[in-house]
């Protein structure tokens, strides 16, 4: 009650200063404030102190007059010291709450402290970009040193999959041609209408549209990672909540301006601790940042991870290395991407010791960390986040001295995320991962299993009347054309000039008895006796085992315009051969321009674009 009456005057006399001097200067004001907020945060510590000392000498002592042996008294003096104690622990963490601020270290210091850790501990990979060069000359020595390691790793990861007495190379060759994957493309779109799509998510959730709005500002900080060097990222951080922006889009407004700073103050501002632009294999670039307009009442350590997406050599090694490795979490067995496991690994051990300083300098009982990702930096921050999660070893390990009450969470956004976990792991991971998919994306849906399953589509797919079609209809239209003598008029004049050779029936059927044979060659027929027949190197389909972490949320064209859904992880289980598998995978042409046309078709405006800072 005298909490909520010292609350209520504050606000009382706040509101009557504001109205007695509306001419107070920002600068003014905020010391008043900071004045009020120092009286009062004084006069909870008194309050509270003398409850404690009002507790610890209403304890109850054991009484001359009751007999200790008999059961009641024993239950009452027990009783008594439990209410006690439990009082008195409510007085002193109540009191803690109130001196935290005056204990904590200014948040600057925590930051040129932590700074100086993470550039000691990381040499030249912190805060400074190594020279391309050196960095490519690194990975063709790594590729050099571990070709056979990488060699049988790719044998590995689809042997699993193919009989043996099917060598993958065969597989490979046995393709007929790209004419091959033309017309399976074509047979593919003729299926996956939009029609189709919209049936295979009739029964599923639908995506709230301002859900997209949060997306989208995962997604800038995902791009972010793919910067050059650390001034880009340090500017795209501090750019997310730049009060100064508004001048040029608020034509000189400056109420709209006021507002927009306002709220500014209630969106998360981050300072860049670490960075790392570049990559190495199953070493992936990624910068680290700390929240620092953090409430000082708040008990928990705000920290941001973005990790980048495959951009060099040593991210496409990582990627290759799809074995799925035997993965535990919590206590369940499953299965993971190899490569990507190593990389969240590397994370989680690489920023151990800097967050467990961060905790030490803040005197924070909780962690909290958000990882973002796109591509393969979607795949490692969700291995990451399962080891940070994994068990208690990690928060003793980044506790102060060994505390136990550290309580670590994370949370995980993710863009385009490979085929990572097995079904059972995936499931577990769905309260603090979520993998956004693009309509056709093909990176969610790659792994061994789904590649030599599409390997084995193509090589059984039947082209050669499709084929013949197409070579038909080009003669037809030749026949039309070199056939056609009607007269023409030249200048004044009406011309019957006749046409040098006619394309008669009979040639085009000859013509096309020989496209026939060769088309029947070319394909491994029965015309082409020196090649196995791609039919005898058919194999059963193979079942995946990898799939997208957590939480899935599918976007996809539905023929009127784009549409989302959540979607369990089995969705993607097949490679979803399209024109736009490789677009939707990227940023610009797929995640970004996805969320844009389908904020434009909700709000029906074609000129309507996502603020460049939203506040």
């Amino acid at each position: 009650y005298k909490l909520g009456l010292i609350g209520n005057k504050s606000s009382s006399m706040s509101a009557e200063n504001n109205d007695d001097e509306p001419s107070m200067s920002k600068d003014n004001l905020q010391d008043s404030n900071i004045q009020n907020n120092t009286s009062i945060t004084r006069l909870m510590q008194s309050a509270f102190s003398k409850i404690q000392d009002e507790l610890q000498s209403s304890i109850p002592k054991p009484s001359s007059s009751t007999d200790p042996a008999t059961p009641e008294g024993t239950e009452s003096s027990t009783a008594n010291q439990q209410e006690s104690d439990a009082a008195k622990s409510f007085a002193d963490n109540v009191s803690s709450f109130f001196s935290r601020k005056s204990s904590n270290p200014d948040i600057a210091e925590i930051i040129q402290q932590a700074q100086n850790i993470a550039n000691n501990d990381g040499a030249s990979q912190t805060l400074s970009s190594s020279s391309s060069s050196s960095g490519f000359l690194s990975q063709v020595l790594y590729f050099q040193q571990n070709a056979k390691s990488i060699q049988k790793t790719l044998e590995s990861s689809f042997g699993p999959y193919i009989s043996d007495d099917i060598n993958l190379s065969d597989l490979f060759q046995s393709i007929p041609s790209i004419a091959a994957a033309h017309y399976y493309l074509e047979h593919q779109e003729s299926i996956k209408t939009p029609s189709w799509k919209r049936r295979r998510h009739r029964f599923q959730p639908s995506v709230e549209v301002m859900k997209v709005n949060e997306l989208n500002e995962a997604l800038i900080l995902s791009e972010l990672s793919y910067a050059d060097s650390v001034e880009e990222v340090r500017e795209g951080l501090e750019s997310l909540y730049d009060e100064d922006w508004s001048d040029e889009e608020s034509g000189g407004r400056s109420k709209k301006k006021d507002k927009r700073k306002t709220n500014s103050s209630n969106k998360a501002q981050w300072e860049l601790l670490f960075c790392d632009t570049q990559s190495r294999p199953n070493e992936p670039s990624h910068f680290l940042a700390i929240q620092k307009n953090a409430s000082q009442y708040d008990d928990t350590l705000h920290v941001l991870m973005v990790v980048r997406g495959t951009k060099s050599m040593g991210d496409l090694i990582t990627d290759a290395m799809m074995e799925a490795t035997d993965y535990e979490y919590d206590g369940v067995q499953g299965k993971a991407h190899v490569g990507i496991t190593r990389s969240g690994e590397y994370l989680t051990k690489r920023h151990k010791k800097l967050l467990a300083t961060l905790l030490q300098l803040s005197d924070k009982r909780k962690l909290d960390v958000t990882l973002i990702g796109h591509s393969l930096g979607a795949g490692a921050a969700t291995i990451a986040a399962m080891n940070m999660m994994n068990s208690d070893q990690f928060a003793r390990d980044i506790g102060n001295g060994g505390d136990k009450n550290v309580k670590v969470s994370a949370n995980v956004i993710g863009f385009g995320c490979p085929a990572l976990l097995s079904q059972n792991l995936s499931l577990m991971t769905k309260n603090f991962v979520t993998t956004v998919i693009a309509d056709a994306d093909v990176i969610p849906r790659m792994s061994g299993a789904t590649l030599v399953n599409l390997l084995l589509d193509l090589n059984q797919f039947e082209y050669q009347d499709l084929a013949e079609r197409d070579v038909e209809q080009a003669l037809r239209e030749l026949q039309g054309r070199f056939s056609d003598s009607s007269p023409t008029m030249v200048g004044n004049r009406q011309s019957n000039k006749q046409v040098p050779f006619s394309i008669d029936e009979d040639a085009i059927q000859k013509v096309m008895g020989y496209v026939h044979r060769s088309i029947d060659k070319v394909s491994g027929g029965e015309g082409d006796m020196s090649k196995p027949s791609g039919k005898n190197v058919a194999a059963d389909k193979m079942i995946p085992c990898l799939f997208p972490p957590g939480t899935c949320i599918h976007f996809y064209r539905d023929g009127s315009g784009i549409d989302g859904a959540y979607v369990p992880c089995t969705f993607f289980d097949e490679i979803d051969v399209a024109r736009t598998m490789v677009d939707d995978h990227l940023i610009s042409s797929g995640y970004r321009k996805i969320f844009l046309n389908m904020m434009r078709d909700f709000h029906k405006d074609d000129h309507f674009s996502f603020e460049r800072r939203r506040t």
